[in-house]
C-alpha cells in the first residue's frame, strides 16, 4: 500500500518540478489548477473509496457474492459523477482564477483535468475490489507501471524531444496522466471481469440496483461532503495566497510541491488501517483493534522522524529541487520547517481517521468539514490579512490547523471505542471528556443515554 501511494505522489511531485524547470509560472498554474480541481475530484474519490469498507466487511462476514455487484454500483457512480463535476467545475474556475496572475495560461490545463475527473473515482473503486481483500500485489504492479508511463511521458511531453515531439509545457503533464490513468483503469477492469472473479464474487452482475446503489453511495455522501468542504477551504486559502501574488504565490507553490510528495505514507497507512479495522469489525474480532492502532501509530512516528532529515540539508535540497528559484537561506529554512510541522500533524491524524471511517461515522466527518473552515480558512485569513505574517511563515501557521484536526479526530476515535469495544475506554472526567462532549455534535443524546445507562 505504501509503495502504491508513493508512486502516485512521486509523479505529482516530479511533474511540478519539471514544470518549475520549464517555467515558474507553469508550476504555479498547475498547482493551483490541481487545488481547484480537487474540490470536485477528491469527494468523488473519497466516496468511491468507501467501497474498501464494504468489501472488507463483506469479506469478514464471508458474503462473497455481494462484492461484485457492490463494486459495480461504485463504477456506475464514477461515470455519472461527470454530469456534475464538469459543469460546476467550469463555473467554479471562473471565480477561482479571476484576477490571479495565472488566469491567462491555466485554463487548458484545468479544463483537461476536469474532463478526465471520472477516471480517478473509477480507478479507486476498482482498486478497492483488491485492496479491501488485502490482495495488493496486482494493484501494486499496475500502479507502478502506470506511474512509470506517466513519468516518462510527462518529461517527454513537457520538454519535447528535438523535432520529433514538440514541447507541450503545461499540457504535457495532463496528457501523460490521461494516458496512464486510462490504462490503469482498463487493466484493473479486465481482471475484475475474469471467470474466476465472476464465479466467486459475481463480478459480471453489472446492473444498477437502485437499493444497493443507494446503500453503497449514501454512506459515503457525508464523507464526500467533508472532502468538498475541506478542499473548498484549502482552495480558498490558496486563492487568498494567489491573489496576493509575489512571494505569497511563490511560497505557496514551493511548499505545495513538497506537500504533494510528503503525505504518501500517511495516506497509504490510512487505507491499510481502514482495511484492517473493517475486517476486524466485520469478523467481530474486537480484541485485535488495540494491536492495529499501536502498530499504525509506531510506524507513523518512525516516518515522522525520518522525514526531518532534509531539514539538516535544507539549502542543498532546495537548490537541487528548485534550481531556477533564488531565496534567502532564512526563508528556505522557514518554508521547509513549516512544511515539516504541517506534515507531522497531518500524518498523526490519519490513524484515528481510519478508525472513524471504518466505523462509517461519516456524520462526524461532515461536522469536521465545517469545523475546518474555522481552524483553517479563518485562521489563515486572520494571520495574513490582520496579523500580516511574512509569506514564509504560512506553512508553519498551517501546522496549527492540522494539529487541531488531529486532536479532534483522536478524541472522536476514543469516544467510538468507548461505545463499541470493551477493550478501549476514555477516562471519565477531566478536560478530555469535556472535549469529547463538545465534538459529539450529532450524537449528543445517544452519548447521554450511554452514560446514564
Amino acid at each position: 500500500m505504501c509503495v502504491m501511494t508513493l508512486s502516485n505522489c512521486l509523479f505529482l511531485f516530479f511533474e511540478k518540478l519539471f514544470l518549475a524547470k520549464f517555467s515558474v509560472e507553469s508550476m504555479e498554474a498547475a498547482l493551483n489548477a490541481a487545488y481547484a480541481c480537487q474540490i470536485f475530484q477528491a469527494p468523488c474519490v473519497a466516496l468511491s473509496m468507501m467501497a474498501q469498507v464494504f468489501v472488507g466487511q463483506w469479506r469478514g462476514a464471508q458474503e462473497w457474492r455481494s462484492i461484485g455487484p457492490g463494486i459495480w454500483q461504485f463504477i456506475w457512480f464514477s461515470f455519472l459523477s461527470s454530469l456534475i463535476t464538469f459543469p460546476f467545475g467550469m463555473l467554479y474556475g471562473l471565480f477561482y482564477f479571476r484576477g490571479t496572475a495565472i488566469d491567462d495560461i491555466v485554463w487548458p490545463y484545468y479544463t483537461a483535468l476536469l474532463g478526465m475527473n471520472f477516471l480517478f473515482p473509477l480507478g479507486a473503486a476498482l482498486s478497492c475490489f483488491y485492496i479491501g481483500q488485502g490482495k495488493t500485489k496486482f494493484v501494486l504492479f499496475v500502479t507502478i507501471g502506470t506511474q512509470l508511463v506517466k513519468f516518462f511521458l510527462g518529461y517527454l511531453l513537457i520538454f519535447g524531444w528535438d523535432s520529433w515531439v514538440p514541447a507541450f509545457g503545461l499540457l504535457g503533464g495532463v496528457f501523460s496522466t490521461l494516458t496512464a490513468q486510462t490504462g490503469f483503469c482498463l487493466l484493473l477492469f479486465l481482471v475484475f471481469l475474469n471467470k474466476k472473479h465472476a464465479n466467486l464474487y459475481n463480478t459480471r452482475d453489472w446492473v444498477i440496483k437502485l437499493k444497493l446503489f443507494w446503500n453503497c453511495i449514501h454512506t459515503g455522501l457525508l464523507r464526500a461532503a467533508n472532502r468538498i468542504l475541506n478542499f473548498m477551504c484549502w482552495a480558498s486559502i490558496a486563492h487568498l495566497m494567489s491573489a496576493k501574488g509575489g512571494d505569497y504565490l511563490l511560497i505557496l507553490s514551493i511548499g505545495g510541491t513538497l506537500f504533494l510528495f510528503l503525505p504518501f505514507f500517511a495516506e497509504a497507512l490510512c487505507q491499510a488501517e481502514i482495511t484492517v479495522f473493517s475486517n476486524i469489525l466485520g469478523a467481530k474480532e474486537y480484541f485485535k483493534i488495540n494491536q492495529a492502532f499501536r502498530s499504525g501509530g509506531l510506524l507513523t512516528l518512525l516516518i515522522i522522524g525520518l522525514s526531518a532529515t532534509p531539514l539538516i540539508f535544507y539549502k542543498e535540497m532546495f537548490e537541487l529541487l528548485f534550481p531556477t528559484i533564488f531565496l534567502e537561506d532564512s526563508i528556505i529554512l522557514n518554508v521547509f520547517f513549516g512544511v515539516w510541522v504541517s506534515f507531522v500533524f497531518y500524518s498523526l491524524a490519519f490513524v484515528p481517521i481510519s478508525y472513524v471511517l471504518a466505523c462509517k461515522d461519516t456524520k462526524f466527518s461532515f461536522f469536521m468539514g465545517f469545523f475546518n473552515w474555522i481552524n483553517g480558512f479563518l485562521l489563515i485569513y486572520t494571520a495574513i490579512e490582520t496579523v500580516n505574517i511574512p509569506a514564509d511563515l504560512f506553512w508553519l501557521v498551517l501546522g496549527v490547523m492540522h494539529a487541531s484536526t488531529m486532536l479532534l479526530y483522536y478524541l472522536r476515535m476514543k469516544w467510538l471505542m468507548q461505545r463499541g469495544i470493551d477493550a478501549f475506554g476514555v477516562q471519565k472526567g477531566g478536560f478530555s471528556n469535556v472535549l469529547i462532549k463538545f465534538v459529539d455534535f450529532f450524537h449528543r443524546d445517544r452519548w447521554i443515554r450511554s452514560k446514564t445507562g
